[in-house]
């Protein structure tokens, strides 16, 4: 287990996995090999916030763990999109990872409602803008697309949230990847219900979403917390 407490090696290892993942994606299409290989992403993460959390009873190391979960299942059955029930499974347990990472972002601590209302105003014509331009192709998919547009832009508040009590460097790390995690959805919906091949798809969106998990796990995992003497 050294090597998942050594965080730099296990960044190299993390971004191994991304490499090998791409290769395999790139040179078959066999999905049995990207079932097998894909999951090793978030099992990684997992792994190295065992190794690196000392409080494991605490709710937010059990949410952390549960949205990992959450993304490793819904990776599998991603694979298998072409058929819609398969789809919208997948963006059940993904939407079902940002509820719990939702969760785990939450503090306990007060901040400014006026600081939000940038974000807030970012949040609302991210949505408007993305939902405008699918809206004539999602048939079906009307009603959950708008749920996971909502938790995506709920994630990314959140994560502006953790501000008020964690350091500058962890709540940096979440922030870009939750920047990261909102990208590779757009980009996602942007290629099935907009227009194929969208913005090189095919490697933007498993490599935004591999940055995205790591920044934001490792974020989390490495968070120190702010004396509340000196909350801003």
């Amino acid at each position: 287990m050294s090597l998942f407490k050594n965080k730099f090696l296990f960044s190299v290892l993390y971004f191994v996995i991304l490499v090998v993942y791409l290769y395999v994606k790139f040179n078959t299409d066999e999905n049995y090999l990207r079932v097998f290989v894909k999951p090793f992403f978030m099992l990684s993460l997992l792994i190295f916030t065992w190794v690196n959390t000392a409080n494991r009873k605490n709710k937010k190391f059990k949410f952390l763990n549960l949205a990992i979960i959450a993304f490793l299942l819904g990776d599998v059955i991603i694979v298998f999109k072409d058929k819609p029930i398969l789809f919208l499974i997948a963006m059940l347990f993904f939407m079902m990872g940002k509820i719990f990472y939702i969760f785990r972002f939450s503090g306990d601590r007060d901040f400014k409602i006026a600081n939000l209302f940038p974000i807030l105003a970012f949040c609302f014509f991210y949505i408007l803008l993305v939902f405008n331009v699918v809206i004539k192709n999602l048939n079906e998919y009307v009603v959950p697309v708008l749920i996971y547009l909502l938790f995506s832009s709920i994630q990314f508040l959140f994560s502006f949230l953790r501000r008020v009590e964690v350091d500058f460097k962890s709540f940096l790390m979440v922030v870009i990847g939750v920047v990261f995690s909102v990208t590779y959805d757009t980009i996602a919906l942007l290629a099935k219900f907009y227009q194929d091949y969208f913005l090189y798809n095919k490697i933007t969106i498993v490599s935004f979403y591999a940055i995205s998990q790591f920044l934001i796990v490792y974020g989390l995992v490495t968070e120190k917390i702010k004396p509340a003497e000196n909350i801003e």
